[in-house]
């Protein structure tokens, strides 16, 4: 077992070495959250199934907020499922009316992460609120889920340098326990945010340069390495559409066109139906450079009806930019004048999220990490 995957390993000691019934069933409710974390899934399920069917429930209710988490977990990391965020609020929810006060501020710390991915920023933030105050500085795993939540939360805001003391917390805390699935969630999701950051600049003439291209491939690269050096099953299909949007950006058509062959379906079945659209634009532009005209308009009419799906703003902004760039080589220049006309409008509406985000961060306690 690596040195990243050392939590797993330390949970399974303890759970052999023990006898007590009340304290095994425990480490396997605990077990079974950092197992969906990694995607198994089917370990998972019938874990929480059986220790449901058991006693220890009945005899120690405190026992029920972690197998809610691990469901929770379980469906997130299986496909971002809706399902997962009431699976959560019930657990913080049985957490508070059982007074456990480990699960505590670990369930509120995912809420907050799955409140931002909702976008319901100001419950985020009540939520990490909750989460520091009731999580002891020893508390590894509550601590390094709210520290990137925060950093996460500053970033998409635009404010990166404010954002890396959260991530060197959260990574500081993940590898004090050796939590190999929270070390891959923190580089996927800098990456993740910095890939957005260099699309957006390409797209629409912001200040940007080639290191922050580097630093996004690095970061990528670095990601989809780490996934499979602490064996994650969950979400695998995401950082290679990171890749192939870096890939779009520094001009390597023929480069990104085979990624997002290889990888979309699954990426898409994994919970992506909001970036289908930008996927399906990536593809039309790259068939366009590429020499392929025909081809390139069916994408971007398939990139259109992507738009059903497409509840990110910054998602719907780079889709309609790529597809005004589409239909302006194609010699369509009214389809691409509405197209860019609808990318700015997307583009307000993201700043507009981001700065009244920036605003609430401000305003709370998470300008900078508790030491």
């Amino acid at each position: 077992m690596s040195a990243v995957n050392r939590l797993l390993q330390t949970l399974d000691d303890a759970i052999a070495q023990r006898r007590n019934a009340r304290e095994v069933a425990f480490l396997r409710a605990e077990r079974a959250v950092v197992l969906a974390r990694l995607g198994e899934f089917d370990l998972v399920r019938p874990e929480v199934a059986h220790l449901r069917a058991g006693d220890q429930v009945r005899q120690h209710p405190s026992l029920e907020p972690w197998l809610w988490l691990a469901e929770g977990l379980a469906d997130f990391y299986a496909d971002l499922a809706g399902r997962a965020h009431g699976h959560v609020r019930r657990a913080l929810a049985l957490a508070r009316t059982t007074r456990s006060a480990r699960v505590l501020p670990l369930a509120a710390a995912w809420l907050a992460h799955l409140d931002f991915h909702a976008r319901d920023d100001a419950s985020a933030v009540e939520h990490l609120v909750l989460a520091l105050d009731t999580a002891p500085a020893d508390h590894h795993g509550a601590r390094s889920r709210l520290c990137l939540v925060a950093a996460g939360m500053l970033h998409y805001a635009g404010a990166e340098a404010q954002a890396q003391p959260w991530y060197s917390q959260a990574r500081i805390h993940a590898q004090a326990e050796g939590d190999g699935a929270a070390l891959s969630s923190i580089m996927y999701n800098m990456a993740l945010l910095r890939v957005v950051d260099v699309r957006l600049s390409a797209a629409f003439g912001m200040h940007h340069d080639e290191a922050a291209l580097r630093r996004a491939l690095i970061g990528t690269e670095s990601s989809i390495y780490l996934d499979r050096s602490v064996s994650t099953r969950a979400l695998s299909h995401h950082p290679p559409m990171q890749r192939a949007q870096l890939m779009v950006v520094s001009g390597q058509p023929a480069e990104a066109l085979a990624l997002y062959e290889s990888h979309m379906a699954q990426a898409v079945a994994e919970g992506l139906t909001s970036s289908e659209c930008v996927f399906l634009a990536d593809q039309a532009w790259c068939l366009v450079e590429l020499g392929r005209g025909e081809a390139a308009l069916a994408r971007a009419r398939a990139a259109e009806s992507a738009f059903l799906t497409a509840t990110e703003p910054e998602d719907r902004a780079l889709a309609h930019a790529t597809l005004a760039r589409v239909y302006a080589r194609l010699g369509l220049g009214a389809v691409a004048a509405e197209q860019e006309s609808r990318a700015e409008c997307s583009l307000r509406i993201y700043q507009r999220r981001a700065e009244a985000l920036r605003a609430l961060m401000d305003r709370t306690a998470f300008r900078t990490p508790p030491c």
